[in-house]
């Protein structure tokens, strides 16, 4: 690991200080008053404390053993509801939360009709399975 050069970055302060004023090398911390420092932390503190009381774990004893549980706060749909297919793809998430298909039904049949996807319009059956033979063939 390099050391750093403290001559150096103090050459660096030194430059953009002189081009751009001292307050873009200032610690925003020197100007930040006790009173709002306060408010800051009890905010952080408050903030802390409500989401501690939101995980709700369930405890259950089975014979001598606790089990605690967490219910899944996030269950992802990783089937497309278009194409039928399943993806491991993380670009698809993208896609699936805003249009409800995966990235290749997205390119497709939604690209530069979004608005139309959105309001319903579907590819019928025929050129769902047209656009399927198309993948297996192009691997």
């Amino acid at each position: 690991m390099k050391k750093k050069d403290y001559n150096y970055i103090a050459a660096i302060e030194k430059a953009i200080s002189k081009k751009y004023g001292i307050e873009t090398v200032q610690d925003f911390r020197t100007s930040w008053p006790k009173a709002r420092e306060e408010d800051y932390l009890e905010q952080l503190r408050q903030r802390n404390k409500s989401k501690k009381k939101k995980s709700k774990k369930e405890k259950l004893q089975v014979g001598q053993v606790l089990i605690t549980s967490r219910p899944n706060a996030r269950k992802e749909e990783r089937t497309c509801p278009t194409c039928k297919t399943y993806s491991f793809s993380p670009k698809d998430d993208l896609y699936m939360n805003r249009f409800k298909c995966c990235f290749r039904c997205y390119i497709e049949f939604v690209e530069y009709r979004e608005e139309e996807w959105l309001f319903g319009k579907r590819p019928s059956e025929e050129n769902i399975n047209e656009a399927l033979k198309r993948r297996k063939n192009n691997g």
